[in-house]
Parts: structure tokens; C-alpha cells; sequence
């Protein structure tokens, strides 16, 4: 079972070096500790809104300094990560700018490899995507399989990286991770169903509901839908069941906003 497990996400992820973590924390944790190890630089770029609350706190644990990319709306603007990735050892970013809109990743891409930066992709929302969740993009791909997450087992995570060496330099927190046996048997069944595809499909069908009001980067694919804060969406979400969170929050958008939490639905 594990075997299969570790087959199906080479096949999402397209790195043949897995490791299955106990939680999506600490597989950050360690992608950032590699990175540390293999590109010895002072600064590891966040997005300044759109990411995870772990990207503001564990780089100070490892002696970076966090330095934060501006974006539009959590979609990175490239003008200023081409700057930051000058003398900076990773960019950490979500493949879905909180979970709402696509980030553009072959022009990401380009610019870290460029600039001799590292590209950590916290793909947690987009297993299973044909664009996004890309080994040939990303030197590093991380995900969580926790609750309110695509793939909800509750616990574990897993890091995935193109290079064997990256996973020769995590050693010691590598040495820190225990992930019991029967969670492989739990999470196959998980991965083989493509929830991602099916969230896609329901965030563009909210939007079209949602046709008089404000939706932020209506154009753009996600899983999540953002909009302006209005009553009228709150009774929608109300009506139809559908969880929500009221920003600003930094894992959505640092503005009054409403985000439609399709992502914790169980469909």
C-alpha cells in the first residue's frame, strides 16, 4: 500500500523523491531547512497575503529573514519577485493564491530559476492539477492531507523534491517525522479520487451565481470563492450551506472580504 501511495503522488507531483509527513507543517518545515542547507542565502520570500500562517513564522526558526512579495490580491507581482529573488534562497507559495485563484506558475518559475532561487510549492489544493502541482516547475512541492484540505484524512502531509541530494540534506528534521504504517491504507482510496477537479467545477458554478456581486479574480481558477463583503452573500452561503471565513486574514486577503470555503465541503 505504501508503494502505491508513493506512486500516486510521483504521478501528481512529477518528482520521483517522496516522503510522507505527519502534518503539511512540518513538511514546510523541512523544505525550508533544505533550503537553508542547499542555497545558503539570507532571505526567504512569502506572499505578503494568500499564504499560510507557517510562512511567517518558521523562517525565523531556521535564521532567515522573511521578506514579503507584493501581490495583487495574493497573485504575486512578477516586477517585484524578480527583485526579491536576487538574494533570496526560496520563494514559499500556494499553488492557489488562498486557495482562490491560480498563481502563474511557469512565469514564477522562470524568474526563481533565473535568479538562482529555490521554488517551494505548497500544493495542497491542487493534487491532481493539470498545470499547478508540477515537478518540472517547483523544486520542491509540499501538501497537506489535513482537515478542510482536498484530500481530508485529518493528519499527514508529504514533501516532494526532483533532486535525492535536497532529501540527504534534511536528515535530521527528516529524523524528527513519525508517520504510522496504517495511513497509507487511509490515504489511497483519498488520492485516487480527484476532489480537486470537482471544486474547479463548483467554484465556477458559485461565481456564475454570484453574477451581481464582486468577486475577486473572478477569472482565475480556484477552489475557494473571495468576494466583496456584502450581507447578500452571507445569506447565499447561508441558503446553500456553504461554510465561510470574513477577512482580512492573511491565509486569504488582507482586506474586508467574505471567503466561500468550498473547500471544506464534503462532496
Amino acid at each position: 500500500m505504501q508503494r502505491e501511495v508513493l506512486d500516486k503522488l510521483k504521478e501528481f507531483t512529477g518528482h520521483n523523491h517522496i516522503r510522507i509527513t505527519d502534518r503539511g507543517n512540518s513538511a514546510i518545515f523541512v523544505a525550508m531547512a533544505m533550503a537553508k542547507k542547499i542555497n545558503p542565502k539570507p532571505f526567504l520570500l512569502i506572499p505578503d497575503q494568500g499564504g499560510w500562517i507557517s510562512f511567517k513564522t518558521y523562517p525565523r526558526l531556521l535564521g532567515f529573514d522573511i521578506k514579503e512579495i507584493q501581490t495583487d490580491k495574493g497573485i504575486l507581482n512578477l516586477k517585484t519577485l524578480e527583485e526579491g529573488t536576487k538574494n533570496a534562497s526560496a520563494l514559499i507559495m500556494t499553488s492557489f493564491a488562498g486557495y482562490f485563484a491560480e498563481q502563474p506558475l511557469k512565469k514564477i518559475s522562470r524568474i526563481c530559476k533565473k535568479n538562482d532561487c529555490l521554488l517551494i510549492e505548497d500544493a495542497s489544493g491542487a493534487l491532481g492539477d493539470k498545470t499547478l502541482c508540477d515537478g518540472s516547475l517547483s523544486d520542491i512541492i509540499v501538501g497537506s492531507f489535513g482537515r478542510w484540505k482536498p484530500v481530508n484524512l485529518g493528519y499527514g502531509g508529504f514533501i516532494s523534491v526532483r533532486n535525492r541530494e535536497f532529501l540527504e540534506q534534511a536528515k535530521e528534521p527528516f529524523s524528527l517525522i513519525k508517520v504510522h504504517n496504517n495511513i497509507y491504507e487511509s490515504l489511497l482510496p483519498l488520492l485516487n479520487r480527484n476532489k480537486v477537479e470537482e471544486l474547479l467545477k463548483l467554484q465556477e458554478k458559485v461565481k456564475k451565481e454570484l453574477k451581481d456581486i464582486k468577486v475577486f479574480h473572478k477569472y482565475k481558477r480556484g477552489l475557494n470563492v473571495v468576494t466583496e463583503y456584502s450581507t447578500e452573500v452571507l445569506k447565499y452561503c447561508s441558503k446553500k450551506n456553504y461554510p465561510y471565513i470574513l477577512c482580512p486574514t492573511y491565509i486569504r486577503l488582507n482586506e474586508k472580504a467574505v471567503s466561500i470555503e468550498l473547500k471544506r465541503l464534503e462532496l
